[in-house]
C-alpha cells in the first residue's frame, strides 16, 4: 500500500485527459455516429431537394398552361362569343325565348362557356336579359348544374387518373379530406367567393365526393347569387315603367347574401377550430 488512493488516481487521470500538453481545454472529439446521421441528414436534404425541383417544374408548366388557357378564354369571351346584348351567345339566347328548345340551347351554351372560363356573373346576366327575371332564373339555375356537373365528370373520368400517372401523390389526402365533407365544401364555395367556375367544378371533382353530394351542395349554394342578378333584372325592368319598389327587394336580397357569406365563413372558421381543439364563437 502507498497510500494512494485509486479513485483520485483515476479522477486525477481523467482530468488530465481533459487538457491538453499545454493547459488548454481540448474539444471532445465527435464520433462517427452523428457524422454517419448528418450525412445520412443531407442524403434526404438533397432526396428532398430534388423532388421538390422536378414538382416545382411541373407547377410552373401546369401554371403557365392555365394562364394561356384563361387568357385565350377570356380572349374568346370578348372577341368571339361575347357576353353583352350583341354577342353571340346572348342572341342565341334571345332567339329561342319562348321555344320548347330554350332550356336544353341555354345548358349547352353554359356548358361550353364554362370550359373557356366565362364569368358565371355575366351567364346568369345574359340568360335574365334574354328571358326575363322568372324564366331567366331557372333556365340559368338548371344550366349552371348542367355545366358544373359536365365539368365535374370531366374531372372524375380524365383529370384524377391523369395526376396520378405522373406522379401527383397529393391527390390521395386532399381527395379523402374533401370528400368526407364533399356537400359542405361545395356549398361553400358557391356562396364564398372563390376561384373560377370551371377550377371549383372540376377541383371537387378530383376528390372523392360523391355526385349526390356535389350537385346538392351546388344547387343550394347557387341559388344566391342567380337570384340576387334575377332581382337586379326584375328591378331593371320596374324601373322603366317607374315602379322602384323591387329596390327594396334587391336591398334585402343583398344583405342576405352578404350575411349568408358570412354565415358560410364562420362555418369554416369553425369547423377549422373544431378540428384543432378550439372553440370559435360567433
Amino acid at each position: 500500500m502507498n497510500g494512494t488512493n485509486p479513485i483520485a488516481a483515476g479522477q486525477g487521470r481523467e482530468t488530465k485527459s481533459s487538457f491538453d500538453v499545454d493547459g488548454d481545454q481540448e474539444t471532445p472529439p465527435m464520433t462517427t455516429q452523428p457524422l454517419g446521421e448528418k450525412k445520412q441528414r443531407m442524403a434526404r436534404l438533397r432526396a428532398i431537394l430534388q423532388g421538390r425541383d422536378k414538382e416545382s417544374l411541373r407547377n410552373i408548366g401546369l401554371l403557365i398552361f392555365t394562364l394561356v388557357t384563361v387568357s385565350v378564354g377570356f380572349w374568346l369571351t370578348a372577341n368571339i362569343i361575347g357576353l353583352d346584348e350583341n354577342g353571340i351567345l346572348a342572341r342565341t339566347f334571345k332567339s329561342f325565348a319562348g321555344s320548347p328548345w330554350a332550356l336544353p340551347v341555354v345548358s349547352l351554351g353554359y356548358t361550353a362557356a364554362s370550359l373557356i372560363g366565362a364569368p358565371q356573373f355575366l351567364l346568369i346576366a345574359i340568360t335574365v336579359a334574354a328571358f326575363g327575371p322568372t324564366y331567366g332564373f331557372v333556365y340559368a339555375v338548371v344550366a349552371t348544374l348542367v355545366s358544373a356537373s359536365v365539368n365535374f365528370f370531366m374531372a372524375r373520368y380524365l383529370g384524377a387518373d391523369w395526376l396520378r400517372r405522373r406522379g401527383w401523390q397529393g391527390i390521395g389526402g386532399l381527395s379523402d379530406m374533401v370528400g368526407r365533407n364533399g356537400f359542405m365544401s361545395s356549398l361553400l364555395v358557391r356562396i364564398i367567393p372563390s376561384a373560377p367556375f370551371i377550377v371549383v367544378n372540376m377541383g371537387l371533382g378530383l376528390t372523392r365526393t360523391s355526385f349526390p353530394a356535389f350537385f346538392g351542395g351546388t344547387a343550394i349554394g347557387i341559388i344566391p347569387k342567380t337570384a340576387l342578378i334575377a332581382l337586379l333584372g326584375k328591378v331593371v325592368e320596374r324601373a322603366q315603367t317607374g315602379d322602384i319598389e323591387a329596390i327594396e327587394y334587391l336591398a334585402l336580397a343583398t344583405l342576405g347574401w352578404i350575411g349568408l357569406a358570412y354565415f358560410a365563413k364562420w362555418i369554416v372558421r369553425r369547423r377549422e377550430a373544431h378540428k384543432a381543439g378550439a372553440q370559435v364563437q360567433p
